[in-house]
């Protein structure tokens, strides 16, 4: 009989350290206020520049009565002339700052319009000229309007502007706001006038130019655009396709009508982030949009569309009014497409999105523990994104309240949020005056646990069952490591207790270290669950035996049980008989994907038995792509076994999925390297979407010590796409011995690639080898690198190499 199950060692976490960075002033007393703002640009692609005149109507305000001077965001620009009217005006241009000496004071609240011309050559950050497409793609975020027009770059100075965009005759320009509409100039170039009505941040001002045509769409009276490639109609529609159906259920969810005059959205090539909620205007990553119909359903675009759709209410509308509350932007777009996910992909997939929304958090705590509220950078705000914190953890945190206040009770908290601050800057105080003013409850202890502190309960649960009394008693003790930042949580969990006589549910209210839990019930208890549902953002050591487990896998209706389940026995497969039954039952019959592909991974192990190698073939003609392709990776544990062999040499090559083909030719690898690099040789020479064969050839390929190999990572380094060219830089990483010296030399020059992730890699890179002959070539290029997380990357590496 298998031991008792007991509890794992203590400590079941770990925190972090703390992100890096000095406390950021909030919001200075303000003596000027930006109230319009008119843009006319044209881009130069000879000389990668932007030639611009901009004029501004600023007021002085109440504390800025007598203004003389305004002060403008201008970094790296080059200056021409600034005038008011024709009058010019005297000026000093230092750093990132543009100083205007007024003509005569100001008074409290008077206006005066500046015109300031400029040009920006080979603007390090803000503009990205892209030949393979001939695209011009501009944008703001964090703090990189500045570097292609003057302007009050801050969150909390909020206007309207007109973009005036020159552009070839051929080519469109997609702005913020309404079409005002389009003239023919003399030389043959077309103007496209476009003008945002309402305020918004001006981090959130965009241009994006190129060869595109515009696929129209419409939600009730407001014009949607899908701006694409002409080569790409078909996964446009693919991609953009339900966009009228997200924006229906987030007017009725939040009460809100979209608040905005129309709503484009644009793919870009060589875009940094998955997408971009410039208001009115969303710039989305090409490949993240425009996927093949066999990359579905794994790559559907919902949760992105959704997501960036969202920030047209939480972000653009209320706008956080200092970047430590950004969660108010990013945790509110990743709660609302998890809901639209729910919507669109029913119940299971909603709730896989809020356990994978704790899973992130809980990595980002083991990283950087950090509270939610959170205002501190070394040198850009947008290092407050890159914590792994405001997208998980703000959801989680909404999720919390959904289930703490109930949907109707936070929809109407909501709306009130949103209502009250129309067009306007936000803290999470205004959140919780809110949802306080709606519900009646005291949210305090909520927000200081959750909002303005850190770290997460780490519980651990024993249970007994006393027949006599029928009941079953839960005693329950927070482990987590306590601080300063974390301490002991208030917390109302969701016990269940599955019988032969029906489930019993019970809250139960976790106040102090300890808590005793009493639940009677009717019959022996067949499964326990705590949290269930996995509505709170929690860890949770405990233990139950084997027979329990495969009970609540066997039958209960919750996805988010039976996955539990699965990884709590995933451990005993090897040494139980019971375990590896029940995950085998799983994984033939369970009705849901997700459940059937993670019985099939912890089936992994134990492969190479005859039994679960069965199962785990039979998975490989799984109806759904996603088992086939769990099934093709866990057979890379099958060594020596000659039907694993052809299975997977099959798969790579036919399977009608190319997310399964790839995961075969990374499990190939392990099991014979000789048929291993045949199948690299011939997806090397593959195009696919976003690179996908050549990826995971040139993953293979790291794993297969020969010259051949070696020859093939370098040929992919220099050329292709991005993904691809990533790969082979951390496939020679691999391959290599540390200190490489000839492998240094070769990523050496890659630091000062044009693309930031090239570059971001190629430092990762240089630090991992170890070659301190290295360190010049890291410090050169961080001092005239821009881009954030390039820096980091360059940091991290310098620290590696420097000790």
């Amino acid at each position: 009989m298998p031991a008792p199950p007991s509890f794992r060692p203590l400590p079941l976490i770990t925190w972090g350290a703390l992100p890096p960075g000095e406390q950021r002033a909030i919001v200075p007393e303000l003596t000027q206020d930006l109230r319009h703002q008119i843009v006319r640009i044209r881009f130069d692609w000879a000389r990668r520049a932007v030639i611009g005149s901009t004029t501004l109507r600023i007021a002085a305000t109440s504390a800025g009565s007598g203004l003389s001077e305004i002060t403008l965001d201008a970094a790296g620009l080059r200056i021409q002339r600034v005038t008011h009217g024709d009058r010019p005006l005297g000026f000093t241009h230092e750093g990132p700052v543009l100083r205007i000496q007024l003509a005569a004071p100001l008074a409290a609240d008077a206006l005066v319009e500046v015109t300031v011309e400029y040009e920006a050559v080979r603007p390090p950050r803000g503009v990205h000229f892209i030949d393979r497409r001939r695209v011009v793609w501009a944008q703001g975020f964090a703090e990189d309007v500045r570097y292609w027009i003057p302007t009050v770059d801050r969150l909390y100075d909020k206007t309207t502007w007109e973009f005036f965009v020159r552009v070839p005759q051929k080519e469109r320009a997609l702005s913020n706001g309404r079409l005002v509409g389009t003239r023919r100039l003399p030389e043959g170039d077309v103007e496209w006038h476009w003008r945002l009505d309402q305020p918004a941040s001006t981090y959130l001002m965009s241009v994006v130019t190129g060869d595109y045509v515009v696929l129209r769409d419409r939600w009730r009276d407001i014009s949607l655009g899908y701006w694409t490639y002409r080569d790409s109609i078909e996964a446009t529609w693919r991609g953009f396709g339900r966009t009228p159906r997200a924006m229906e259920f987030f007017s009725q969810w939040t009460g809100v009508h979209y608040p905005w005059s129309k709503y484009d959205q644009v793919v870009a090539p060589d875009f940094v982030f998955g997408g971009m909620e410039n208001v009115t205007a969303v710039t989305m990553s090409d490949d993240a949009i425009l996927h093949p119909a066999w990359a579905e359903p794994r790559a559907n675009a919902d949760r992105l569309v959704a997501h960036e759709l969202a920030h047209m209410w939480f972000g653009d509308y209320v706008t956080m009014r200092h970047w430590d509350d950004a969660w108010l932007s990013e945790g509110f777009a990743t709660f609302m497409a998890a809901l639209f996910v729910e919507r669109a992909h029913g119940a299971a997939a909603g709730a896989l999105s809020r356990r994978d929304a704790h899973e992130q958090t809980i990595a980002a705590d083991r990283r950087n523990r950090r509270p939610l509220v959170y205002g501190r950078w070394v040198t850009d705000p947008a290092e407050v994104y890159f914590s792994g914190h405001i997208y998980p953890r703000g959801s989680s945190v909404l999720q919390m309240l959904r289930r703490m206040l109930g949907d109707s009770t936070l929809r109407v908290g909501l709306n009130r949020y949103l209502r009250s601050h129309p067009y306007q800057s936000v803290t999470s105080a205004d959140l919780r005056r809110a949802l306080e003013e709606t519900s009646g409850r005291d949210l305090s202890r909520f927000f200081a646990q959750w909002v303005y502190g850190a770290g997460v309960p780490a519980f651990r649960v024993a249970w007994v069952f006393d027949s006599v009394r029928s009941e079953v008693a839960l005693t329950v003790v927070q482990v987590q490591p306590r601080d300063s930042l974390t301490g002991l949580f208030h917390a109302d969990v969701d016990v269940e207790v599955l019988t032969d006589s029906g489930i019993v549910r019970q809250v139960a209210a976790v106040r102090g270290e300890t808590t005793a839990v009493i639940i009677p019930v009717p019959a022996p208890p067949r499964s326990i669950r705590w949290d269930a549902g996995d509505w709170l953002l929690d860890l949770a050591d405990f233990p139950r035996p084997t027979a329990m487990l495969a009970w609540q896998l066997a039958h209960d209706s919750d996805v988010l049980g039976r996955i539990e389940a699965i990884e709590a026995i995933a451990s005993r497969v090897e040494r139980e008989a019971e375990a590896r039954d029940a995950v085998a039952r799983a994984a033939r019959a369970d009705s849901l994907w997700m459940v059937r592909a993670r019985a099939v991974e912890a089936l992994a192990p134990i492969v190479r038995h005859d039994s679960a190698r069965a199962v785990v073939m039979n998975a490989t003609r799984d109806s759904d792509a996603r088992v086939r392709e769990a099934a093709a990776l866990a057979l890379a544990q099958a060594t020596g076994s000659g039907d694993a062999t052809s299975r997977l040499r099959a798969l790579a090559q036919s399977d009608r999925s190319w997310w399964v083909r790839t995961a075969a030719m990374r499990a190939i690898v392990g099991v014979d390297s000789g048929v291993a690099l045949g199948i690299a040789r011939e997806m090397l020479r593959r195009e696919e979407w976003r690179d996908l064969a050549r990826v995971a050839a040139l993953e293979a390929l790291a794993r297969i010590r020969s010259p051949e190999s070696r020859a093939l990572i370098l040929e992919h380094m220099g050329t292709g796409a991005r993904q691809g060219r990533v790969a082979a830089i951390n496939a020679l990483v691999a391959h290599g011995a540390r200190g490489d010296t000839a492998g240094s030399r070769v990523l050496e020059p890659l630091l000062d690639d044009e693309d930031p992730f090239i570059r971001a890699a190629a430092a990762g890179a240089l630090g991992r080898i170890g070659d301190t002959e290295s360190l010049a070539a890291l410090q050169t290029r961080r001092g005239v690198e821009q881009e954030p997380r390039v820096r980091g990357a360059l940091d991290l590496a310098i620290r590696r190499l420097g000790s």
